[in-house]
């Protein structure tokens, strides 16, 4: 333990040290933070509208008011983080900044408590390798991507992780058993994945730690405890009777999963182990764009050996609170896996701290044997960490992957808000739902949004699930051209690149009036003005 010696601890050191980590994490979560990504995603778009209509009239856009989930698209989205988007807005305005800030907040909040986790599982006597854990958290592409986005990922991520963290706590604080159950059934509310996740975790380790949880003293605490997590759980069973409920729940598991013990058995495993892959966690970008980083993957390749490594020591050495490392180590994936998915990032996010903590585990042992160099090499990869890190989010990002973010949708609403007489169709044959995108940056009132729908709908809120596209609002449609009708009327077609042909533009005499290019010159929309006069004339 000599390294420890030399880098000794104070009490001072250390929390200045965290202080300096949680302001670097705290800037790589908020710098330009309206720009990178680099446009507004239909989910964030979805939520940040949603969040506007709550906050001006208590109502969602199709006028329900106040739901237990969302209705997004048809997804169904848990409520939680719309509702503190809210209060976001209400303080610091309707834009992109403030859509994303509950994720930048929650991503900041980890950084200390990865800290504290670190520490109270005894992975080492000294703060150092707390602090470098926590320093890893504040720099890790997975935690700082998710961190920057606008919708429920994040969130449901940090409330798990305090209760997973209260649950520690519990063991020797009763009170904390409450507390973790509380927090762990406010978990549900905020994500998908938690609504396996948190119950499963709840269920693993009161099995693990029944001779703790099962004492007559905490008795009272415990009885307490699965109250309060079954009042949190009841909106979301009570969505379990519905088509809205039921609908998600079968998204989740594969149809075959339902039909044969084997294929379930089988593709599950496969899905499960493919978390534990090097590929997937160092060295590959999550196969969706809009789920990655590019060129970089979730981790740092240089973090590949450590877990390995960490792995191995797990399994083999006698560790502290082994049983609860590998609790979250076991359980995080299994959400994820029994999606279609190769590799989901967002709904494997809890992964993301038993990962780290089996990397501490082999960064501590190197520490402790390489006394003179092991630190300050730590510290070297972890600047080489950060190059990467600038190279792929703040150069490739905002240009390579700005279309997949939405980019585009702010320069299509600025024609629409400059030409008002004028009539526009938005072809959403391949883009994403583009009304909630120009609802967002043309600032539409939720009155004019919620009477543009079908009025039905908010009474049959959770059993009518069927979405439709087509939407007329201000001075534009969104729904697919017609060619047998659209060439006959004046009025601007505007789509993506496929959406008009110049064959087509030639023949229905369409005169191109704008071109709407990403930062690397994609085509994202281009305007036709169509000329009913000729086009009658060629008849």
């Amino acid at each position: 333990m000599a390294i420890f010696k030399k880098y000794k601890m104070n009490k001072f050191l250390t929390l200045t040290g965290l202080l300096v980590i949680t302001l670097l994490g705290s800037y790589l979560r908020l710098a330009d933070l309206e720009i990178k990504p680099n446009g507004l995603y239909v989910d964030e778009a979805s939520t940040g509208v949603n969040a506007w209509s709550i906050l001006q009239t208590g109502k969602d856009e199709y006028g329900k008011q106040y739901p237990l989930a969302f209705r997004f698209l048809g997804s169904y989205t848990p409520p939680l983080y719309t509702y503190l988007t809210a209060l976001s807005i209400n303080f610091f305005g309707f834009s992109i900044g403030s859509i994303r800030l509950v994720s930048a907040v929650s991503g900041i909040l980890m950084i200390p408590l990865m800290f504290f986790l670190i520490r109270m599982l005894k992975i080492s006597k000294s703060d150092l390798i707390p602090l470098i854990g926590s320093l890893l958290f504040a720099i890790c592409p997975w935690s700082i991507f998710y961190s920057r986005i606008g919708y429920e990922i994040n969130l449901a991520f940090l409330l798990y992780f305090i209760g997973v963290l209260f649950l520690f706590i519990s063991l020797k604080s009763k009170i904390f058993l409450i507390l973790a159950f509380g927090v762990l059934g406010l978990s549900v509310n905020a994500y998908h994945t938690q609504r396996m996740l948190s119950p499963l975790t709840l269920i693993v380790f009161l099995t693990l730690y029944k001779d703790v949880v099962f004492q007559a003293k905490y008795r009272i605490f415990l009885i307490i405890a699965i109250v309060l997590f079954t009042i949190f759980l009841l909106p979301q069973l009570y969505l379990l009777t519905t088509p809205a409920g039921l609908n998600r729940a079968k998204g989740v598991f594969y149809s075959q999963f339902l039909s044969s013990p084997y294929f379930l058995i089988r593709e599950f495993s496969a899905q499960y182990l493919s978390y534990f892959s090097p590929r997937n966690l160092f060295f590959q970008p999550d196969p969706d764009l809009q789920r990655s980083l590019p060129e970089l993957s979730v981790f740092y390749p240089w973090m590949a050996m450590p877990f390995l490594t960490g792995l191995f020591f797990l399994i083999k050495e006698n560790i502290f609170h082994k049983k609860f490392i590998l609790m979250l180590l076991l359980l995080t994936p299994i959400p994820a896996s029994l999606t279609g998915d190769p590799f989901a990032t967002q709904r494997a996010l809890p992964f993301l701290p038993p990962v780290l903590l089996v990397i501490c585990i082999v960064i501590k042992k190197v520490l402790d044997k390489y006394k003179k160099v092991g630190l300050p090499a730590i510290l070297l990869l972890i600047a080489l960490s950060l190059l990467y890190l600038y190279r792929s989010y703040a150069t490739f990002l905002p240009s390579e992957r700005a279309a997949i973010w939405g980019y585009g949708f702010k320069q299509l609403a600025e024609k629409i808000k400059q030409n008002p007489d004028k009539k526009y169709v938005i072809d959403n044959a391949r883009t994403k739902p583009a009304y909630i995108e120009l609802a967002f940056y043309l600032k539409i009132p939720p009155s004019i949004l919620q009477a543009s729908v079908d009025q039905n709908i908010k009474d049959s809120y959770y059993t009518k699930t069927n979405w439709d596209g087509y939407y007329r609002l201000l001075n534009f449609e969104t729904r697919a051209i017609n060619w047998e009708k659209d060439i006959y009327q004046k009025q601007i077609l505007a789509g993506d690149e496929l959406s008009i042909s110049e064959a087509q533009a030639r023949e229905h005499f369409l005169t191109k009036v704008f071109e709407i290019k990403s930062p690397i010159g994609e085509i994202i929309f281009r305007g036709f003005e169509t000329n009913p006069e000729e086009k009658f004339k060629s008849l």
